[in-house]
């Protein structure tokens, strides 16, 4: 009974996993393997013909069910393999996606450290009032946002209007930012970094400063060059050599925030330049003058050293002006005073006085060295010719001579004295040099 029990069990169990074996044993093997078993069910003795048939029919039911389950597992397992790879493919799509917000984030955060940076540079800039400080401050913010080899900034005298040899040409390098950087000592040696002008660049100079647009050219070194116009006129060109300058799109915005501050430095020197300048002359006007004279009076006090004083008068002047009309007059002081400028030092200061009168202050020059420089400038301004409009003229000037003493202690006192031996050399003839007093006379003898 129980050999029966576990040979159907088993048999039964094999029907119904028979489709598990399908590779070994197949649907048609087992099918026949059931007819088989059911024929050989059928001889022995004693067997009911309806057991056997609900045997055979049982067998094929089971493994019909086992079939089924298979199909079942394998659709199920398909629907979860169809799901899991969905998951998957999802994730993987999330996390791309993570990965690129992380990037774009990543790149929003550099790009406002950036744009902080330029800003901070920008606002040191807006402080600067000196264009090489503002130069080098732009190459501080260059270096750090991309490669470049070279910072060039070539000035003009505005009252050019073709292109000619610049006034001045400054020009930083890459190297000069490197390692430890200090603006500071940059800006003390500004010497250094002038330089003459670089036949490299002349055809981009001349470009930029005719065309008054930017220019780029990428020949041997990518090279961009952003013409720097004040009330129409180039007065500068800022030029940017490098790799970087073609690739970079901050360049051209923050090259013209430069230019609009050198074209604020250029704004406040001119502002600065007028509040102490004579418009016709060029020369200080009698206010700076006078404030300039107290000052250098009061160091030469304090350390013992000499100060001697000039008053330069052109004479005739009045006849000038009644012959050839004050054009032409005005023209004679303008080169007058041009000439008395070139006669000086740099340390020296020349003013218009009034009038046609210009007062000269010669710092740490005691009377023989004023006597000396009073003759070269009576005598250039005698040899010279003055060109006004269509006149060439001739023209002297008196010259008076007088210096800090005991006996004149004061700027009134020392002018008193000069404006006197100005009257001596005009009572004397005219184009000629006088000093002060008798006093002034012993002194130099």
């Amino acid at each position: 009974m129980w050999k029966f029990v576990i040979f159907n069990s088993v048999w039964f169990l094999f029907l119904f996993n028979a489709h598990a074996l399908d590779r070994w044993i197949g649907k048609k093997k087992t099918v026949l393997l059931i007819l088989v078993s059911a024929l050989v069910m059928v001889f022995p003795i004693g067997v009911d013909p309806l057991a056997w048939a609900y045997y055979l029919a049982f067998s094929l039911v089971v493994y019909s069910g086992g079939l089924r389950f298979k199909q079942w597992v394998f659709a199920r397992g398909t629907v979860l393999d169809e799901a899991i790879e969905q998951a998957s493919n999802k994730l993987h799509s999330e996390k791309e996606a993570f990965a690129k917000q992380t990037g774009a984030t990543e790149l929003v955060n550099q790009q406002s450290n950036e744009i902080y940076y330029l800003y901070d540079k920008i606002k040191e800039m807006s402080q600067c009032l000196d264009q090489f400080e503002a130069l080098v401050v732009f190459g501080e913010a260059l270096f750090g946002q991309f490669h470049f080899e070279t910072l060039t900034l070539v000035l003009f005298n505005e009252a050019e209007h073709i292109c000619k040899t610049p006034q001045e040409i400054l020009r930083l390098k890459r190297s000069d930012f490197e390692g430890l950087f200090d603006k500071n000592q940059i800006l003390k040696n500004k010497a250094r970094y002038e330089i003459d002008k670089d036949p490299s660049l002349e055809a981009i100079i001349d470009h930029a400063f005719l065309s008054g647009k930017p220019v780029h050219e990428t020949s041997l070194v990518p090279t961009a060059a952003y013409p720097i116009p004040i009330n129409k006129n180039i007065s500068g060109i800022l030029i940017v050599a490098g790799e970087g300058c073609m690739q970079n799109t901050t360049l051209p915005v923050f090259a013209s925030r430069f230019i609009s501050e050198i074209e604020r430095i250029k704004l406040y020197e001119k502002v600065e330049t007028l509040a102490v300048t004579d418009g016709l002359t060029g020369v200080a006007v009698r206010r700076h003058l006078m404030e300039r004279f107290e000052g250098e009076l009061n160091r030469s006090k304090k350390f013992d050293f000499n100060l001697s004083v000039l008053m330069i008068d052109v004479d005739y002047f009045k006849g000038f002006n009644d012959r050839y009309g004050h054009l032409v007059g005005d023209v004679v002081l303008k080169q007058t005073a041009e000439t008395i400028k070139k006669n000086i030092r740099e340390l020296d200061l020349v003013g218009r006085y009034g009038g046609e009168e210009f007062l000269v202050l010669l710092v740490e020059t005691d009377l023989s060295g004023a006597l000396y420089v009073a003759e070269r400038i009576r005598a250039a301004i005698a040899g010279r010719i003055f060109k006004a409009y269509d006149e060439n003229l001739k023209s002297t000037v008196s010259i008076g001579c007088s210096g800090l003493s005991k006996d004149r202690p004061d700027a009134g006192s020392i002018l008193e004295s000069a404006d006197q031996a100005l009257y001596q050399a005009k009572h004397q003839g005219r184009n000629r040099v006088c000093l002060g007093s008798r006093q002034d006379s012993d002194d130099l003898e």
